[in-house]
């Protein structure tokens, strides 16, 4: 029924388009007339116009060459003025035979215009010379006159009606005339225009009389003759025969008359025709062109245009132009627009076939299915399983309503709710309890039968309301699920860690003591194994946390290349034991700082390291850091790590970051499969992603794809904090007051912080913490999160309160973030998390108490030697003796090359390198001592007493790397 009725629309909308297309076209074809109109008219406006421009030239040609014949006859009408002296300079430049006469080629001066004389031998030389200062005479007026006229100069003939003698004005063969006067033609032409020449009766009448050339008077050229009486015999012939007029006559070339033929090599004309005043013919054909009127007229063969001469004597011109001449610019729009026409012609009743079959035969189709689908849609009502009923909006009358609405009751409270409703809004979707049961009722505004009705729709929803309160029920419950989750993870972690953190401690403390070397042996598996377990439930606890949304990122500013060079020099002392190298690269684009988690990030490259070195058995491991895209704000980075092991097959790079998948399941001994998987989700939180290249036997490329924003900010300076002077003090001399309930926690961090140096004083909790205090001074507080009585945040609330500023370390077994950060709103300096090594507990201590920054003087004890030196070492094979060695002397050497430049950095970068190696011989004197002058690197600036104990400290390495190579 939609589409019946959208069909009518289309067709009513069509038909106004179509009108208005009928109207736009009628317009067009107007237009296209008046400009075809205009188009003619300026067309014949034009060709009218070069007619008149080419008729005028004609008239003025003549009316110049007659004034110049006029004016040279005029000069020689006095009879009786004596005959022409002969002239001096003039010369004969060429003498010839011309039949019975001679043909003499003269001019009066050097760059005089020559001319030609031609008569009988028995001129005498004074008869000659008269006449050829006639032609002098002649030539000089002949010269004057054109020289200033805008026109081009005839060929001037003066001929005797008797044959004696002839002049001709240029001479003959002169380069520049227009119409050339050849020397073996020179006689048929003057016979030829003595045959024109007109009776002595009309040469005394002193007028010009034009007329036809003779036909080919010159080849290739067309010309008219111009013929007037002169009165100059008595200089041209012998004194005895100089009787009678002499012929003055020009020959005019047409092709100089006609400036378009001339100028721009196109005719103004298909056929000219020149009529003199006398009515004779001197150009063209008279047909019967002469019959038309003045003006432009046509006819079958073309235009025709009759011209008079306005002004002087009456000429006529004739001018006939052919259509395919005349319509020659404006042949091809023309055509164009017949082929427009005719292309709108066509289009036209394509456009009438498409509009019939696409427009009114679907309308007329869809007429029918209207009243099919009106037929079709009164039986869907009726029988459709949602109640439908039509209300009348004026006064709420009910119009339709179907089985359904009568069946489900819900008309009597449709009606109730629409007439408690106001104004003709319909008042959409709502729910009503009919009976006991949910109806859902919607209303919508719409038009039946030419009336404003409403639609009302009505639905048994009684199902559904049931079903929602059954997911909202099951929503609490997994709400209620996940919360116990947390609260599990936290939970377990702090279970799992305290008791862990007493068999972690206690195995470095027993370290410390003296064993045998098959004890510490045990040892040695019982730590390994130990470490492997606490990285196996951190793994699990950080995967449990990134699937439950509980793994928060922090974003601070941060180095990437010291990001870097930290873990290159994390791993390096594992490397070396492994007889592997390890490179770092950095990108010379990397900026100097972004903004990220740098915890994070530090997590995958340690994971990324440190399954590089598992897997590689011999070559190198390179850590590379290169910028992929830069912007003003952002930079993509990627740190790749690549290593020559073993690679990685296909089908296991398909499941290689899946939970718990080992690509060598049992054949390293530890791990669980868990830490690229960790990587993998880190980097998607961060906005990052993982991608891995590799080939079996060849090495693998783990690559770590991130866009980070750069920090314009420059770098923090590094603290300038001066180590405290308290040299003669023990390592670490402080007081601690430390709460902890737990008694194996009580007995791990006692004995931990006396080994390091300190003086600790135990509570067992927080209130027996806060009574301990008044005591004694206490230099720092280390206190347990979760104490009965009055916990960690409780306690250090009360110091706080107190006006207590010693530092307050918060050590939880619970490792999420909100934990710590929830430590430091309650007024703590840190938090660290158990299990505690000796290592993080003296970090800890060293950042946060200035008093801990005492270093052991070296002159407070007597040097060991070497051999004290090498207490405590495992086992080394002679090989491991050699190129510990040679890494302790290569160690050495940069170590003295940054004392040298005063290169803090580079010196704590080596003793964080050369600790990492102490610890992986267990050599714990040394170890110790290098730990302790890095941190103090850390705390303060490059100072002499630090230069001196780090240059005695390089002088036992020398004597321990002297014994190692002797044992070799």
């Amino acid at each position: 029924m939609k589409h019946a009725s959208l069909q009518l629309d289309k067709l009513a909308l069509s038909s106004q388009r179509l009108n208005k297309a009928l109207l736009l076209l009628a317009g067009l074809a107007l237009l296209l007339s008046s400009t075809c109109y205009w188009a003619v008219s300026r067309l014949l406006e034009a060709e009218q116009q070069r007619v008149d421009f080419h008729f005028a030239r004609v008239v003025e040609i003549i009316h110049e060459h007659e004034t110049f014949l006029r004016n040279v006859a005029a000069g020689y009408r006095q009879s009786s003025r004596p005959a022409l002296q002969a002239v001096q300079s003039v010369s004969i430049v060429q003498t010839s035979p011309l039949g019975d006469q001679v043909l003499l080629k003269a001019k009066g001066f050097e760059h005089s215009l020559p001319f030609s004389l031609a008569h009988t031998k028995d001129f005498s030389k004074e008869d000659q010379a008269r006449a050829l200062a006639l032609g002098v005479q002649m030539t000089d007026y002949y010269g004057g006159f054109w020289s200033s006229s805008f026109y081009a100069s005839p060929q001037l003939f003066v001929l005797d009606p008797g044959g004696q003698a002839s002049l001709a004005i240029p001479g003959a063969e002169v380069a520049r005339q227009r119409l050339p006067l050849l020397h073996d033609k020179y006689a048929d032409i003057i016979n030829r225009l003595q045959q024109l020449r007109p009776s002595q009766t009309l040469l005394a009448d002193q007028q010009v009389h034009w007329m036809r050339a003779p036909l080919k008077l010159y080849k290739d050229h067309r010309s008219i003759v111009a013929m007037i009486g002169l009165d100059a015999s008595n200089a041209l012939l012998p004194p005895a025969q100089a009787t009678g007029l002499l012929i003055l006559a020009a020959a005019v070339d047409t092709a100089q008359v006609d400036e378009f033929e001339r100028l721009l090599q196109l005719s103004a004309y298909n056929q000219f025709t020149l009529i003199s005043p006398q009515g004779d013919v001197v150009l063209g054909a008279l047909g019967t062109d002469e019959a038309v009127p003045v003006g432009l007229s046509f006819n079958r063969q073309g235009l025709h245009f009759k011209m008079v001469s306005p002004i002087g004597e009456r000429w006529t011109g004739l001018y006939a132009v052919s259509y395919q001449d005349f319509l020659r610019y404006a042949k091809w729009p023309l055509m164009g627009l017949l082929l427009t026409f005719i292309a709108a012609i066509i289009v036209g009743l394509w456009i009438n076939r498409w509009y019939k079959s696409r427009i009114v035969l679907p309308a007329q189709r869809a007429q029918v299915r209207l009243f099919e689908n009106e037929a079709f849609n009164r039986l869907m009502l009726h029988n459709a399983p949602v109640g439908l009923c039509v209300l009348r909006r004026s006064d709420r009358k009910l119009l339709l309503d179907n089985e359904r609405a009568v069946q489900l009751g819900a008309t009597p409270a449709v009606i109730q709710l629409l007439e408690s409703h106001d104004g003709d809004q319909a008042p959409g979707e709502t729910c009503l309890l009919v009976d006991g049961r949910y109806v859902q009722v919607v209303v919508v505004a719409a038009r039946y039968e030419g009336q404003d009705v409403f639609l009302c729709g009505c639905n048994d929803i009684t199902r559904h309301v049931d079903e929602t309160l059954m997911l909202n029920q099951a929503h609490r419950r997994a709400t209620a699920a996940n919360e116990a989750k947390t609260v599990f993870l936290a939970t377990m972690s702090h279970e799992i860690r305290t008791p862990l953190y007493g068999v972690l401690g206690n195995l470095e403390l027993l370290s410390l003591t003296e064993m045998t070397e098959r004890q510490r042996h045990y040892l040695e598996v019982i730590q390994g194994s130990s470490t492997v377990l606490f990285q196996l439930i951190s793994n699990v606890l950080d995967v449990s946390k990134i699937e439950s949304g509980q793994m928060p990122l922090e974003e601070a500013p941060l180095d990437p290349s010291q990001l870097v060079e930290d873990a290159v020099v994390a791993f390096s002392a594992t490397a070396r034991n492994k007889g592997l190298d390890i490179e770092a690269e950095v990108d010379p684009q990397v900026p100097c700082q972004i903004k990220g988690d740098a915890g994070r990030l530090r997590q995958i490259l340690h994971n990324l390291l440190g399954n590089a070195i598992k897997f590689t058995d011999s070559g190198r491991v390179r850590l590379r850091l290169t910028v992929q895209e830069r912007t003003a704000d952002t930079v993509l980075l990627q740190w790749q790590v690549t290593d020559t092991g073993v690679g990685i097959a296909e089908k296991a790079m398909e499941q290689l970051f899946k939970p718990f998948y080992q690509v060598a399941a049992g054949q390293d001994g530890n791990g669980a499969g868990l830490g690229l998987s960790i990587c993998k989700k880190l980097s998607e939180l961060m906005g990052g992603s993982m991608r891995v290249v590799s080939e079996p036997g060849l090495g693998s490329s783990f690559s770590l794809l991130i866009s980070l924003p750069v920090v314009d900010t420059p770098p923090p300076a590094p603290a300038t904090a001066l180590i405290p002077s308290c040299l003669d003090a023990p390592c670490l001399n402080v007081r601690v007051l430390v709460a902890e309930d737990n008694p194996v926690s009580q007995a791990v961090l006692r004995e931990q912080l006396e080994a390091l140096g300190a003086h600790p004083t135990v509570a067992n909790d927080g209130q027996h913490a806060l009574k301990l205090w008044h005591t004694q001074p206490f230099d720092l507080v280390i206190t347990d999160i979760n104490m009965p009585k009055l916990n960690g945040y409780e306690l250090a609330q009360a110091l706080r309160s107190q006006g207590v500023d010693v530092p307050i370390i918060g050590v939880t077994a619970n490792a999420l973030r909100e934990e710590g950060q929830r430590c430091l709103a309650m007024g703590m300096s840190a938090w660290v998390v158990k299990p505690l090594s000796l290592g993080m507990l003296r970090q800890a201590l060293m950042s946060h108490c200035r008093k801990a920054t005492g270093l052991l003087p070296m002159h407070a004890t007597a040097q060991p030697d070497a051999v004290q030196d090498q207490e405590g070492w495992i086992e080394l094979s002679a090989a491991m003796r050699e190129l510990m060695a040679k890494t302790l002397m290569a160690d050495i050497g940069q170590i003295e090359q940054g004392l040298l430049e005063l290169d803090a950095t580079a010196v704590r970068h080596r003793l964080h390198s050369l600790s990492g190696a102490l610890a992986s011989v267990h050599a714990q004197r040394l170890y110790l001592l290098s730990q302790q002058l890095e941190e103090a690197l850390h705390a303060g600036p490059l100072s002499e007493p630090l230069v001196q104990q780090i240059r005695a400290l390089c002088a036992r390495l020398t004597a321990v790397s002297k014994c190692l190579s002797e044992q070799g």
